[in-house]
């Protein structure tokens, strides 16, 4: 466990270095069932040094999978799959969501990472997000339904591996992508998706997917400086209206 996912960086080498690729460099000989939990996000007034997400950086390795619970239920099941998995797994867990409750089944509960979950179905405009960015893109679902607007929203559950024919179904249906993720815009995890969504999916596009990330800037100590920096419902549904309008 790290406490908070801005420590990686002090044990990158190991992670991206020694982990991620023993089992390749060993010719398969070698698994390394490895399990690192870290707390992201901002929101708490930490600060620039504790308030990252940095997923985008594993998610980048070859040979790290990338997990990243929305809700308890998916907590429990992805903590289960990555125990049980030979490669190393990363699982992320926003701090903001640590006292939120919900249901979570009971027994040998097992979420397969690498399969999305659509939490809203739509028809207008695909959502897809993760972690707490969940959490605000059906906010902001539920407000655009006020307008009209019928928005699909996808949790994705895990970066890395990335379910891809789960999104492709999303913008079949919607024609339509905003992509939500707390990291930097810049070289971040919404450029990424966007890309993927452009080349695997640009036939079915009606206008450009549209991203939502963080300013290219430290996280702010100030909380309000934060939280007007931090993507919201109210910064998703500005990039819907730009993609559908």
């Amino acid at each position: 466990e790290l406490m908070y996912m801005d420590f990686s960086l002090m044990a990158s080498d190991q992670i991206s270095n020694q982990a991620a690729k023993w089992h390749y460099m060993s010719g398969a000989q070698t698994q390394v069932p490895m399990v690192i939990r870290a707390s992201v996000g901002g929101g708490k007034g930490y600060g620039g040094q504790h308030s990252q997400t940095l997923e985008t950086v594993f998610a980048h390795i070859p040979g790290l999978y990338v997990a990243y619970p929305a809700t308890p239920a998916d907590a429990k099941g992805l903590l289960k799959a990555a125990i049980r998995d030979p490669q190393p797994v990363i699982l992320l867990e926003h701090k903001l969501l640590y006292n939120l409750r919900d249901e979570v089944p009971d027994g040998d509960h097992i979420v397969e990472i690498g399969k999305a979950r659509v939490i809203r179905e739509g028809r207008d405009v695909s959502i897809f997000a993760t972690s707490k960015m969940v959490l605000e893109a059906a906010s902001a679902a539920e407000s655009l339904s006020e307008e009209g607007i019928d928005a699909e929203v996808v949790d994705l559950r895990s970066l890395r591996p990335l379910d891809l024919e789960a999104i492709k179904k999303s913008v079949a249906k919607t024609n339509h992508a905003v992509v939500v993720n707390e990291g930097w815009m810049f070289g971040g995890y919404s450029a990424e998706l966007s890309a993927t969504i452009m080349d695997h999916c640009f036939d079915k596009l009606d206008a450009p997917v549209e991203r939502v990330a963080m300013p290219d800037m430290a996280v702010p100590y100030s909380e309000p400086l934060e939280l007007a920096v931090i993507p919201n419902s109210s910064t998703i549904q500005a990039a819907v209206r730009r993609a559908l309008f």
